[in-house]
C-alpha cells in the first residue's frame, strides 16, 4: 500500500484570516481525534488535492507536524459550490492500537458472462460496505469479481466479498446481495407474457362469457352452415 506523507503547519486563527491563507495557495484544516486536542493547521492546496484523489477518506495519511507525525484519516472536507476547490479539510488523528469503523468503496472488476454471452444488465446493489479493523488494516477497496456471473441464477453476496483476516464487514445478513445480473425489461415481459389473450389475439376470436371454441372459427361454422342450406334446397 501506498504511504501517503502531507506536509501541514500550525496556523493562528485570530492572526490569519481564510482569505489570505488560500491566496497562499494553502487551505485551512484541523487535526482531532480521540484524546487530542484540537489543533488548526495550514496545508499546501496542490498536495493535499493529489492525495485525496488517491486516498480518498478511506486511507491513512502521515500528517508532518512541528510537534511530530500523526496518522490521520481524512473525516470531512469543504469545496466551494462553484469551483469545487477544498476551502477547508477536517482529519482525524487514530491510535493505530485502536480499531475503527469505516466505509470501504467496492471496486468492481471483470465482464459477466450472463452480460456478455446473453444480454443481460448488471445490478449493483451497494457501492460501499463499513467495515472494522486497526488502522493498518484498513482497505483502500474491496474487489468484487463480476466474472462469476454466468447466468441470472447467480448472485454476488456479502459473504464472497474477500477482506483481511483482520476486517469485519458489519452487515449483519451475509447472504444479502452485492450484485447479479438480471434480463432486459422488454425481454422479460415477452417472456412471463399473457399466453390466453395472446392466442386469443392472434387468431383473432373475442369470446364470450362461458362459449367455447372447439375446432375453427366462427366464419368457418357460419359458411359451412351456408352449404347446408344451400345443398337442402336442391333436395
Amino acid at each position: 500500500m501506498e504511504n501517503f506523507v502531507l506536509e501541514a503547519a500550525s496556523r493562528d486563527v485570530k492572526s490569519k484570516s481564510r482569505k489570505s491563507t488560500n491566496m497562499e495557495r494553502v487551505i485551512p484544516a484541523v487535526v482531532y481525534g480521540h484524546g487530542l486536542k484540537s489543533q488548526s493547521i495550514a496545508i499546501p492546496l496542490f498536495s493535499f488535492e493529489k492525495i485525496f484523489k488517491k486516498a480518498g477518506t478511506n486511507t491513512l495519511i502521515s500528517l508532518k507536524l512541528n510537534s511530530g507525525k500523526k496518522q490521520v484519516l481524512i473525516y470531512d472536507y469543504q469545496q466551494d459550490p462553484v469551483s469545487d476547490q477544498f476551502i477547508h479539510v477536517d482529519f482525524y488523528a487514530v491510535k493505530m492500537d485502536e480499531k475503527i469503523e469505516a466505509a470501504i468503496p467496492l471496486k468492481f472488476i471483470g465482464i459477466p458472462g450472463a452480460v456478455k454471452d446473453k444480454g443481460g444488465v448488471l445490478v449493483k446493489n451497494m457501492e460501499d460496505v463499513k467495515v472494522r479493523c486497526l488502522p493498518v488494516d484498513l482497505p483502500h477497496e474491496i474487489e468484487v469479481d463480476l466474472s462469476v456471473l454466468n447466468s441470472f441464477e447467480d448472485r454476488i453476496r456479502i459473504s464472497d466479498l474477500k477482506v483481511g483476516g483482520g476486517v469485519e464487514i458489519l452487515i449483519e445478513d451475509k447472504m444479502q446481495v452485492v450484485a447479479n445480473a438480471i434480463l432486459p425489461k422488454e425481454e422479460k415481459e415477452e417472456v412471463e407474457g399473457k399466453p390466453e389473450e395472446n392466442v386469443q389475439a392472434v387468431e383473432g376470436i373475442k369470446l364470450k362469457e362461458g362459449e367455447v371454441v372447439a375446432e375453427g372459427s366462427k366464419k368457418d361454422k357460419k359458411e359451412g352452415q351456408r352449404e347446408v342450406k344451400k345443398e337442402s334446397k336442391k333436395k
